[in-house]
């Protein structure tokens, strides 16, 4: 057997029932033979009252990935003539140990996520598979010691399904980018944590209002005052970036031909 949580090492030894012959002497039980396989060898010692016991040793590693179980003939032959023999199946059921570590679909993902997005929002589904069974292949998802404070006040780490979900206010001009160092790790004994990064490239909304300043007027204007007469001077400022930025820009410089704008 391969205990759980630990691995049966080459050279372990496994006691086996003896068997038992009702003659005596030279008739008695001589030896047992233990069927061909890969794994497993029969040591055959002898009590200080000369009857015989066997017992399986561990030849090769065992890896219940590849074989969860394993069976054999053991057979029981005596020193009678004609020889005559019993035989006994050896069913080997290997428990899982935890020797596997969990492993993420990918190492590094890339996502995008709008500004604003409400609380709850999914962001992305992790995913790490185990090979291993039981409780150590039950996986527990967490942010990684890289993970700094900011993020985690932002974002969530669902423990059990590996969602990352919007836990605070996502502003793309306060940060246009996160990273997420999120940790899987299985329940077994001596589990080791896997790691992964996401990246979180936050996608610019149009949320702010452009703030119209009115630094210098020129009054009163004439009536005959020739094209061009500058009237005033005003800044406008919109902190959205991109097209959310500038379309005010553009309309209010159509809509204005007699103005000086100073756009900022």
């Amino acid at each position: 057997r391969k205990p759980s949580g630990t691995s049966a090492a080459p050279g372990s030894r496994f006691p086996l029932e003896s068997a038992q012959d009702l003659d005596v002497g030279s008739n008695s039980l001589r030896t047992y033979l233990l069927s061909v396989n890969e794994h497993f060898v029969l040591d055959i010692q002898t009590r200080s009252d000369g009857s015989k016991f066997a017992e399986l040793v561990l030849q090769n590693p065992l890896d219940r990935e590849q074989q969860s179980t394993h069976q054999m003939v053991l057979t029981a032959v005596d020193g009678g003539a004609p020889e005559r023999s019993g035989t006994a199946q050896i069913d080997i059921t290997v428990l899982d140990a935890n020797d596997n570590a969990p492993v993420f679909d990918q190492s590094f993902y890339r996502v995008r996520l709008v500004e604003n997005a409400p609380k709850g929002t999914v962001v992305i589904k992790l995913n790490a598979s185990d090979l291993d069974e039981g409780p150590n292949a039950d996986i527990t998802y967490s942010f990684s010691g890289h993970a700094p404070i900011k993020v985690r006040q932002l974002f969530s780490v669902d423990s059990r399904t590996g969602e990352i979900k919007v836990k605070g206010v996502i502003d793309y001009e306060k940060a246009r980018m996160h990273e997420i160092y999120v940790q899987a790790k299985d329940k077994g004994p001596s589990a080791v944590a896997v790691h992964c990064k996401v990246l979180v490239n936050v996608l610019d909304k149009n949320d702010n209002l452009p703030e119209v300043i009115l630094t210098s007027v020129s009054t009163p204007v004439q009536e005959d005052a020739p094209p061009g007469t500058v009237i005033a001077v005003i800044s406008v400022m919109d902190r959205d970036s991109g097209e959310n930025g500038n379309q005010f820009f553009k309309a209010f410089s159509m809509h204005s031909p007699l103005l000086l704008i100073n756009l900022v």
